[in-house]
């Protein structure tokens, strides 16, 4: 991978883990994740007419993955309600490059070398051992891992569709735009009708750090999908969950979350990951 392209997706890992760490930290939780959806759209609205639109041969795509991330969504808020940011996050993103993996390889033919298979493996490895304690043999620890692990299963399934999607769009701007788009139309108004009789109760002080959390998370998003236009799958998939390792940071040093010689030793492992990906055998 070019040095400017790995630069991009690291950037994105961090700020999709600094968008983690806030949803994780709000007192509701799902108003988060629906300010993270419904602020890019209001912004993608307004960019709407002054990008060109996908191909009609990138828009089933699109609205599966779409769909796919509200299903994220929902496993992921259902995981953080029993376990810990450390704990689900690295489950839930760790996950994802493996299923990429697979799919790229399995259905598209994409070429997977021994080092780019290995990268992907160590990569892996690293952000699954991350989130290993002894509460995953505790009954809410079963239940946030199960929840994280679909919720792997599912934005993997995601990434895959975008790396399709963007292939057959022709217009990689117009692609972003309209994902973003076609997400809030899905969420936000079944949000809005589950929490039908609680608007008046919700924190509405945390609206202004949730709307830049969505900006954030937004950016994020924007750099992966550009990523993935110009680079394999797998590598990009697998080097953008190096957020968990952000994420581990971030819990350790604003929410009071563990860290320990085994989270080092885990980071180090998927580090090793990312120079394996990089390296040109």
């Amino acid at each position: 991978m070019q040095p400017d392209l790995v630069a991009l997706v690291l950037f994105s890992a961090f700020l999709h883990a600094m968008w983690g760490a806030a949803v994780k930290s709000s007192r509701d939780r799902l108003m988060a994740a629906t300010t993270g959806v419904l602020v890019p759209a209001l912004i993608c609205v307004v960019l709407a007419r002054q990008v060109t639109a996908p191909a009609v041969e990138a828009w089933p795509f699109l609205a599966g993955s779409a769909a796919l991330h509200v299903g994220y969504y929902a496993f992921l808020l259902l995981a953080y309600r029993v376990g810990d940011l450390s704990q689900v996050y690295p489950i839930a993103r760790g996950g994802a490059p493996l299923v990429v993996a697979a799919i790229v390889t399995l259905w598209l033919d994409e070429p997977m070398p021994q080092t780019r298979a290995a990268g992907v493996a160590l990569v892996s490895a690293g952000l699954f051992a991350l989130a290993i304690d002894r509460r995953l043999f505790t009954r809410q620890g079963a239940v946030a891992v199960g929840c994280a692990s679909a919720a792997a299963l599912i934005i993997g399934s995601s990434t895959a569709l975008d790396f399709i999607g963007l292939q057959r769009a022709n217009a990689t701007l117009g692609y972003i735009v309209w994902i973003n788009l076609a997400e809030a139309v899905v969420l936000v108004p079944a949000v809005l009708w589950f929490r039908r009789r609680r608007l008046n109760v919700l924190p509405w002080r945390e609206l202004p750090r949730q709307a830049m959390a969505g900006v954030v998370v937004a950016a994020s998003y924007a750099m992966l999908l550009w990523a993935l236009s110009l680079g394999a799958a797998a590598p990009v998939a697998a080097l953008r969950e190096t957020s968990v390792v952000f994420a581990a940071l971030i819990g350790t040093a604003f929410l009071g979350e563990p860290l320990g010689r085994r989270r080092i030793a885990a980071a180090l492992v998927v580090a090793l990951g990312v120079v394996v990906l990089n390296l040109n055998l």
